[in-house]
């Protein structure tokens, strides 16, 4: 799918992208694997073109599963996991955290182990620095988890923030959200947060798409994103990454000349 240009102000030199409701469709349904491919060409197409963004991401998922989906995507910049726990690089292979996430890990852990004790809820696996936790039973409310959770961090004293994702609450050490991990991602590169277009679609992808030069959302992401990006989108989830990935190509060659 071929796009108009963004009409930018300015060239956009990298173009971040959440997983879960913007390169994936929400609910693990299966990958779009054409567009996907599509986003990978372009990706690989901005080592010899500067006028195509470079790819990275900005997502709640662990190390591993992003791991995986950069090596799918040939992500070469830092992406950030865990809601901006933590940074990972495939040349050279490393993954470290944030400072914010690295000093409340302590309460993050024991938080875990309270969780392990229990049968109505359950952690995901593979996280080191936040956790995401869901309901054993698919029709509970996220409203009682989110509830749960409070009643647990203030009877055992611990400082922890809590973020509701689409299926899950997401838990966090104090000071961490995917800002954290978006500044460190763009001082890790050099590269200034308004040559960066984001696209996201959960109340806790704005404290980062703010600080982007333009921001994303497509068609089904929460209606407070909507309202606050400066370009929502039409389209679902991959579709309108891969056609914002295509209008920002278009915008950076006709600010080229």
């Amino acid at each position: 799918m071929s796009a108009a240009p963004f009409a930018l102000e300015r060239p956009v030199r990298v173009f971040a992208c959440d997983i879960d409701g913007c390169l994936a469709t929400p609910g693990h349904a299966p990958y779009d694997l054409v567009r996907l491919h599509r986003i990978a060409e372009l990706n690989r197409a901005s080592e010899r073109d500067a006028t195509v963004p470079v790819l990275t991401l900005v997502t709640g998922r662990p190390h591993a599963y992003v791991d995986a989906m950069a090596q799918a995507l040939d992500v070469r910049l830092p992406a950030s996991f865990e809601n901006g726990a933590g940074l990972a690089t495939r040349r050279p292979y490393r993954a470290w955290l944030t400072p914010e996430a690295a000093a409340g890990k302590g309460a993050i852990d024991a938080l875990a182990r309270l969780l392990d004790a229990r049968a109505d809820v359950f952690a995901q696996l593979g996280k080191v620095a936040s956790l995401s936790v869901f309901p054993n039973d698919p029709e509970r409310p996220l409203a009682d988890v989110g509830a749960l959770l409070e009643e647990l961090l203030s009877a055992h004293d611990l400082t922890l923030d809590l973020d509701p994702s689409t299926d899950c609450v997401n838990v966090l050490a104090p000071g961490v959200d995917k800002a954290v991990g978006f500044r460190a991602l763009c001082d890790a590169v050099d590269v200034d947060p308004l040559a960066v277009v984001g696209l996201g679609d959960m109340p806790g992808d704005l404290p980062w798409l703010r600080l982007c030069g333009a921001s994303v959302a497509p068609a089904g992401a929460d209606p407070s994103v909507r309202a606050e990006v400066t370009h929502p989108s039409a389209l679902p989830d991959v579709e309108a990454a891969l056609a914002t990935y295509e209008a920002l190509v278009a915008s950076n060659r006709a600010l080229a000349g």
